[in-house]
């Protein structure tokens, strides 16, 4: 017997709520009572451990992963390991609580190793891209293609998922687009919008919709009143700031019109947003700034603007990427972001590109609060598609949204957007995912457009390399570090692993079935301890790239490399098997290699649709399997299976793309 004592006077911050420890018990439990005073809500976390909220008194609401319900004295609440839960006082005397915990090893395990599927709908936003050019390879390894894969596994797994993203129009960079082809702005953003489409599909990008915000009265309708919402905001408010203009000219400069040195880390870095620490500036905060439109330092001015507050809003940044689960390098921005105190951000720009912003003649709204709102009108758009009600000015609390964007855009989805959503959508509680990419480096330097050092997708997809692009950027994608990139590692990637070992094993495969079973999958005879061992690893793999493809551990590197250790481990076992002799002596034996091959086949066309649709799906109709389920288990073939995949044998032979052989029309090449 243990007795424990504690004071309700004397309470420590936990979570943001006030708790005290009663006393821990063997085997990992803990006991502890907790203080929710009128208004407040405690801080989104996760534990390991297997948790129970037992209510004393007060009332209040618990909101999980699974959704919200309200509670009161005497209920008990249970939480499964890892469910992210947060208590919140609604009524207007304290809500005391005690939590009991304790650890099950085995249940956190299990709980790990889930791959749990988003309640729906699900919307996978991949960024914009701005329309002042085409898309090249460092812009589709990104978001585009993980957006892509991510939708099709979720679809796969029956989930109602898709993929949205649009023409960032009103960007000002199309602007300087146009003063340098000496066109208008709304032409540049119409040609680069229809280049990008046509790309994305070239990748075998598939999205569901596409939304170009020019010339669009009802976008420009929305956004106008969302921007009234925020002008009502207690966050916002109009007054002038500093500012940076041109010595010469006396342009306002933001954005692509100036350069300077970063306030936060000290790179060189353009105006609003540091692309290597992924800090905002304000322009006239930058050191040694210097203007694109004349040679002389530029001078700082006073502008009255619409300005947004962001450290007003920091409880429910907070608050929000503990929800989220946000990776932690999205969290480090925002502590940096925190310690330089107040920080009061302009959300409209003297421009004569954009959406005018009502009572500020002369000043356009800020193309990034733009895009936040234009995420819910393209759910809108997207609704009229299908019929449904989705309403962009009643954001539903059912909605999960998850984002693919490389990470100097951190600052703009993962801060800004929650703060502005919380001033002009208060009732909402935005479920929202991120999943972010570094840069992809061409021969160790940037990307570069402007620079012409770039490889554009044109000058790489076609129906026959499409899936070897797409191999090649999964197994080289930069994520968590910079990777980089080269056309000769592509090219090594299309002969040493697609020609070299995945087409021989399947035309191994193909020929010993043709010949020795007349082009059926045989049933299986006699097991030796390798056939169980590979039947085994069919399964392995399954779950593996289930886990790559999931939210909880979404990776196309893994995924990638474990298809390609999957396919190499094949190859060896079809080559352990491969004996004449023994063949014929043995058949039983033959039989149950080649039937365990043929449905390491189906099961790799099955898990190849997310990441390279086009060849997974001529794979799959070879072996009469579907692709549009995602495998639950591995279940062998039915003996008898026609096993005819000669055609994909044919279609991916070698061919006489610069791609796949040491040509150089597609090289980069610097202007």
């Amino acid at each position: 017997m243990r007795k424990s004592t504690f004071s309700r006077t004397e309470l420590s911050r936990a979570f943001g709520i006030d708790m005290a420890t009663l006393g821990t018990g063997g085997a990992g439990t803990g006991f502890s009572f907790g203080k929710v005073g009128p208004g407040v809500t405690s801080q989104p976390h996760r534990h390991d451990e297997i948790e129970a909220f037992v209510v004393l008194s007060g009332a209040g609401k618990v909101r999980t992963d699974r959704g919200e319900i309200s509670v009161k004295a005497g209920d008990v609440v249970l939480f499964h390991p890892f469910e992210a839960h947060v208590l919140s006082n609604d009524g207007d005397e304290d809500l005391n609580f005690v939590d009991v915990y304790w650890r099950d090893g085995k249940a956190a395990l299990d709980a790990a190793t889930q791959t749990p599927t988003p309640r729906g709908p699900i919307f996978i936003f991949s960024t914009p891209p701005t329309p002042n050019g085409d898309l090249h390879l460092g812009h589709l390894s990104g978001p585009y293609f993980g957006a892509d894969v991510y939708t099709r596994f979720l679809r796969m797994k029956g989930a109602e998922a898709y993929h949205l993203t649009g023409s960032d129009d009103y960007q000002s960079y199309v602007a300087t687009r146009a003063d340098a082809d000496q066109a208008t702005p709304a032409k540049v953003a119409r040609h680069y919008a229809d280049e990008i489409r046509a790309t994305l599909a070239l990748l075998d990008c598939e999205v569901h919709s596409f939304l170009s915000t020019f010339g669009d009265d009802a976008y420009a309708e929305f956004q106008a009143a969302c921007f009234r919402g925020l002008l009502s905001s207690t966050a916002v408010d109009l007054r002038e700031s500093p500012a940076l203009f041109d010595a010469v000219s006396g342009d306002y400069l933001y954005e692509p019109d100036v350069s300077g040195l970063c306030p936060d880390c000290g790179g060189s870095v353009g105006g609003n947003i540091c692309e290597e620490c992924g800090a905002p500036n304000l322009c006239h905060d930058l050191g040694a700034a210097r203007s694109r439109h004349s040679a002389e330092a530029p001078v700082v001015d006073y502008v009255r603007r619409a300005q947004l507050a962001l450290d007003r809003c920091y409880a429910n940044i907070d608050r929000h990427l503990r929800s989220s689960g946000a990776p932690v390098r999205i969290m480090d921005l925002f502590a940096r972001l925190r310690q330089r105190g107040d920080f009061s951000l302009p959300i409209t720009h003297p421009s004569a590109w954009g959406l005018p912003a009502e009572g500020l003649p002369g000043q356009v709204i800020w193309i990034w609060p733009e895009m936040a709102f234009g995420f819910l009108y393209n759910i809108q758009a997207l609704a009229r598609s299908l019929g449904r009600d989705w309403n962009a000015a009643k954001p539903s609390d059912d909605w999960q949204i998850v984002h693919f964007f490389g990470f100097d855009n951190s600052f703009y989805h993962a801060l800004l957007y929650p703060a502005l959503y919380s001033e002009v959508f208060s009732h909402w509680t935005p479920r929202i995912r991120y999943h972010v990419n570094e840069f992809y480096l061409l021969d160790g330097q940037k990307f570069s457009t402007s620079r012409g050092h770039a490889v554009w997708g044109k000058d790489v997809l076609d129906p026959k390399t499409v899936d070897v692009v797409r191999l090649h950027l999964a197994l080289t994608r930069p994520e968590g570090q910079r990777t980089n990139f080269t056309l000769d590692a592509l090219r090594r990637t299309g002969n040493e692993i697609f020609q070299g070992i995945w087409l021989n094993w399947l035309d191994a495969l193909h020929r010993d079935i043709q010949r020795d079973f007349g082009g059926r999958v045989p049933d299986a005879g006699d097991w030796a301890s390798a056939d169980r061992a590979f039947f085994a690893q069919i399964d392995t793999h399954r779950t593996a790239m289930e886990r790559a493809y999931s939210d909880e551990g979404f990776s196309l590197r893994r995924a990638a490399a474990q298809a390609c250790d999957f396919v190499r481990d094949c190859l060896i076992y079809h080559q352990a098997q491969d004996y004449a002799a023994a063949r014929r002596l043995y058949p039983a034996r033959t039989r149950t290699s080649l039937a365990l091959q043929a449905t390491a086949a189906a099961i790799l066309a099955q898990t190849l649709a997310p990441l390279m649709p086009r060849f997974a799906s001529t794979l799959a109709r070879g072996i009469g399997v579907s692709t549009e389920k995602w495998p639950a288990s591995v279940r062998r073939l039915p003996p008898g299976t026609i096993f005819d995949i000669g055609p994909v044998l044919g279609f991916y032979a070698k061919s006489d793309s610069p791609i796949l052989n040491d040509q150089r029309a597609c090289e980069p090449h610097e202007s």
